[in-house]
Protein backbone atom coordinates (compact mmCIF):
# COMPACT_ATOMS: atom_id res chain seq x y z
CA UNK A 1 0.00 0.00 0.00
CA UNK A 2 1.21 3.27 -0.96
CA UNK A 3 0.05 6.04 1.33
CA UNK A 4 0.76 9.56 0.39
CA UNK A 5 0.21 12.47 2.56
CA UNK A 6 -1.51 15.13 0.66
CA UNK A 7 -1.49 18.57 2.00
CA UNK A 8 -4.75 20.26 1.64
CA UNK A 9 -4.48 23.75 0.39
CA UNK A 10 -6.64 25.62 2.87
CA UNK A 11 -6.34 29.25 1.99
CA UNK A 12 -8.68 30.88 4.40
CA UNK A 13 -9.29 34.50 3.82
CA UNK A 14 -10.30 35.80 7.17
CA UNK A 15 -11.80 39.17 7.89
CA UNK A 16 -9.86 41.41 10.21
CA UNK A 17 -12.40 42.81 12.64
CA UNK A 18 -10.03 45.21 14.38
CA UNK A 19 -10.69 48.23 12.09
CA UNK A 20 -14.45 47.57 12.22
CA UNK A 21 -14.46 47.40 16.01
CA UNK A 22 -12.35 50.57 16.21
CA UNK A 23 -14.71 52.43 13.90
CA UNK A 24 -17.84 51.32 15.78
CA UNK A 25 -16.22 52.20 19.11
CA UNK A 26 -15.33 55.69 17.84
CA UNK A 27 -18.88 56.20 16.58
CA UNK A 28 -20.31 55.18 19.94
CA UNK A 29 -18.04 57.64 21.75
CA UNK A 30 -18.89 60.41 19.27
CA UNK A 31 -22.65 59.97 19.65
CA UNK A 32 -22.45 59.57 23.43
CA UNK A 33 -20.54 62.84 23.73
CA UNK A 34 -22.80 64.60 21.23
CA UNK A 35 -25.91 63.68 23.20
CA UNK A 36 -24.50 65.41 26.27
CA UNK A 37 -24.61 68.75 24.45
CA UNK A 38 -28.18 68.45 23.20
CA UNK A 39 -30.51 70.44 25.38
CA UNK A 40 -27.73 71.65 27.62
CA UNK A 41 -27.74 75.41 27.65
CA UNK A 42 -24.41 77.00 26.96
CA UNK A 43 -25.31 79.82 29.29
CA UNK A 44 -25.07 78.93 32.96
CA UNK A 45 -27.63 80.78 35.06
CA UNK A 46 -28.72 80.44 38.63
CA UNK A 47 -32.44 80.96 38.15
CA UNK A 48 -34.64 82.04 41.03
CA UNK A 49 -36.88 79.36 42.54
CA UNK A 50 -40.67 79.36 42.44
CA UNK A 51 -43.26 76.93 43.77
CA UNK A 52 -45.60 77.27 40.77
CA UNK A 53 -44.53 76.09 37.37
CA UNK A 54 -45.73 76.26 33.81
CA UNK A 55 -43.74 75.08 30.81
CA UNK A 56 -43.71 77.49 27.90
CA UNK A 57 -42.59 76.37 24.45
CA UNK A 58 -43.63 78.64 21.64
CA UNK A 59 -42.76 78.88 18.00
CA UNK A 60 -42.63 82.67 18.17
CA UNK A 61 -40.50 83.47 21.16
CA UNK A 62 -37.72 85.83 22.05
CA UNK A 63 -35.58 84.22 24.74
CA UNK A 64 -33.37 86.78 26.50
CA UNK A 65 -30.67 85.61 28.90
CA UNK A 66 -29.38 88.07 31.47
CA UNK A 67 -26.18 86.78 33.01
CA UNK A 68 -24.24 88.08 35.95
CA UNK A 69 -22.12 90.91 34.69
CA UNK A 70 -20.39 93.97 36.09
CA UNK A 71 -20.98 95.25 39.61
CA UNK A 72 -21.25 99.01 40.01
CA UNK A 73 -22.52 101.01 42.94
CA UNK A 74 -23.99 97.97 44.68
CA UNK A 75 -25.91 96.75 41.63
CA UNK A 76 -25.07 93.86 39.36
CA UNK A 77 -25.55 94.89 35.76
CA UNK A 78 -26.17 91.98 33.46
CA UNK A 79 -24.91 90.85 30.09
CA UNK A 80 -27.76 90.37 27.63
CA UNK A 81 -27.64 87.34 25.33
CA UNK A 82 -30.07 86.45 22.56
CA UNK A 83 -29.46 83.53 20.19
CA UNK A 84 -25.91 83.16 21.53
CA UNK A 85 -24.94 86.78 20.81
CA UNK A 86 -24.27 89.59 23.29
CA UNK A 87 -26.45 92.67 22.94
CA UNK A 88 -26.65 96.08 24.56
CA UNK A 89 -29.97 97.38 25.86
CA UNK A 90 -30.38 99.61 22.79
CA UNK A 91 -29.80 96.67 20.45
CA UNK A 92 -32.29 94.55 22.38
CA UNK A 93 -34.92 97.26 21.99
CA UNK A 94 -34.35 97.29 18.21
CA UNK A 95 -34.50 93.50 18.05
CA UNK A 96 -37.72 93.34 20.07
CA UNK A 97 -39.31 95.96 17.82
CA UNK A 98 -38.27 93.98 14.72
CA UNK A 99 -39.69 90.72 16.05
CA UNK A 100 -42.85 92.32 17.45
CA UNK A 101 -44.62 92.07 14.08
CA UNK A 102 -46.49 89.01 15.34
CA UNK A 103 -48.39 90.02 18.48
CA UNK A 104 -48.45 86.37 19.63
CA UNK A 105 -44.69 86.48 20.18
CA UNK A 106 -43.73 85.75 23.76
CA UNK A 107 -40.72 87.29 25.48
CA UNK A 108 -39.06 84.83 27.87
CA UNK A 109 -36.58 86.38 30.27
CA UNK A 110 -34.05 84.06 31.87
CA UNK A 111 -32.21 86.20 34.40
CA UNK A 112 -29.60 85.09 36.90
CA UNK A 113 -30.95 85.63 40.40
CA UNK A 114 -28.04 87.92 41.27
CA UNK A 115 -28.95 90.41 38.52
CA UNK A 116 -30.85 93.48 39.72
CA UNK A 117 -34.56 93.43 39.04
CA UNK A 118 -34.17 96.77 37.28
CA UNK A 119 -32.57 94.98 34.33
CA UNK A 120 -35.52 92.60 34.08
CA UNK A 121 -38.01 95.47 34.34
CA UNK A 122 -36.24 97.33 31.51
CA UNK A 123 -36.65 94.31 29.21
CA UNK A 124 -40.30 93.93 30.23
CA UNK A 125 -40.91 97.62 29.52
CA UNK A 126 -39.30 97.33 26.08
CA UNK A 127 -41.57 94.40 25.24
CA UNK A 128 -44.67 96.23 26.43
CA UNK A 129 -43.66 99.36 24.47
CA UNK A 130 -43.30 97.22 21.33
CA UNK A 131 -46.87 95.99 21.81
CA UNK A 132 -46.05 92.52 23.09
CA UNK A 133 -48.38 91.41 25.86
CA UNK A 134 -46.97 87.94 26.54
CA UNK A 135 -43.97 88.08 28.86
CA UNK A 136 -42.59 85.23 30.97
CA UNK A 137 -39.83 85.08 33.55
CA UNK A 138 -38.05 81.73 33.75
CA UNK A 139 -37.60 80.11 37.15
CA UNK A 140 -36.60 76.71 38.42
CA UNK A 141 -38.85 74.55 40.61
CA UNK A 142 -38.51 74.99 44.35
CA UNK A 143 -36.66 72.15 45.99
CA UNK A 144 -38.78 70.26 48.52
Amino acid sequence: MNFRLQKKNNNFSSIDFTPIVDTVFNLIIFFALSLNFIGTPAIKLKLPQASSEETVREKNEIRIYITKGVQKEGYTYGNFIIDGNNFSLEDIEKLINQRAVNKETIVIIQADESVSQGEVVKIMDMAKSAGLERIAIATKPKEK
